[in-house]
């Protein structure tokens, strides 16, 4: 019998599977036709978050998403981040109803805005603006609320 050469056989790992990518958490939306791509600017962004931007880009507003303050350390909440800055000076956060419902929340909001308010001030910044998101719910209360800001 003739011999065989031993080829050896190459290990195969065993890989863990891939979890499900998880969709964003969005809320139901509301408007017929309505076309949430869940970015503003390539940044992720919920829906409250996207109607006023499109709010805003309707208005002709020059706007930052989710702007970086470089200052003040030690802000309790999302840290030194700012939903969006209209005009150059004017702050606005936009608060899901969900994660600024309760009293502690409200209270670390206020903290944190006081902090940054006395920061941005130095800057000729405008105080830090809070729409809830109850006047968010479709893009037609978003056009409403923006329309009377600017």
């Amino acid at each position: 019998m003739p011999l065989r050469s031993a080829r050896p056989k190459p290990f195969k790992y065993k890989l863990a599977p891939r979890p499900p990518k998880m969709p964003l958490n969005r809320m139901k939306v509301s408007g017929e036709g309505e076309l949430l791509t869940g970015f503003v600017h390539g940044k992720e962004a919920s829906d409250l978050e996207e109607r006023f931007a499109k709010s805003l880009d309707k208005l002709g507003k020059k706007y930052i998403f989710e702007y970086e303050v470089l200052g003040p350390v030690g802000i309790p909440g999302q840290e030194n981040q700012i939903d969006f800055v209209v005009e150059d000076t004017r702050p606005i956060e936009v608060d899901g109803n969900w994660v600024h419902k309760s009293g502690s929340a409200k209270a670390e909001d206020q903290i944190r805005d006081a902090i940054l308010n006395d920061f941005l001030s130095q800057y000729g910044w405008e105080p830090i603006m809070r729409i809830s998101g109850d006047q968010l719910e479709d893009q037609q209360q978003a056009d409403t609320v923006a329309g009377e800001l600017f």
